[in-house]
């Protein structure tokens, strides 16, 4: 796996960010294996957390270069995407104010989503145990 999927979402942040001074936007053409959007917004989410695990992974654990590729592999696997089409559907996306911005937001609420719905079962799962 490239090193550049360990610097992708810093660089989509900067996109956006720099997108934001251009007067006139700028849209890339589609690319003919464009990842759905619903679906991209998905694989964004689940690599924020392969980042997070393995920015908070121990030290002597597996190397972290090694943990990411297969984090990565599985969830490119899982999508049934390559590298590839992942890098050239993102450039699309950000290549858009609007759009990049849309993207990352809908990324970050599917993930505060998902950590919700797990506190809520952590703790109807912990009421169950008499103290």
């Amino acid at each position: 796996m490239k090193r550049s999927i360990y610097i992708l979402i810093p660089l989509c942040v900067l996109v956006t960010l720099f997108s934001s001074c251009k007067s006139k936007k700028m849209v890339m053409e589609k690319p003919d294996n464009l990842i759905n959007r619903i679906t991209l917004v998905n694989i964004l989410a689940e690599s924020y957390i392969i980042e997070s695990t393995l920015q908070f992974s121990p030290v002597d654990s597996i190397p972290k270069d090694e943990m990411a590729r297969r984090y990565y592999k599985d969830l490119f696997d899982r999508y049934k995407i390559t590298n590839e089409q992942f890098e050239s559907s993102i450039a699309y996306y950000v290549s858009e104010e609007k759009s990049a911005e849309k993207l990352l937001n809908d990324a970050s609420a599917l993930i505060i989503s998902k950590k919700e719905e797990l506190f809520v079962k952590d703790t109807i799962s912990s009421t169950n145990f008499p103290y």
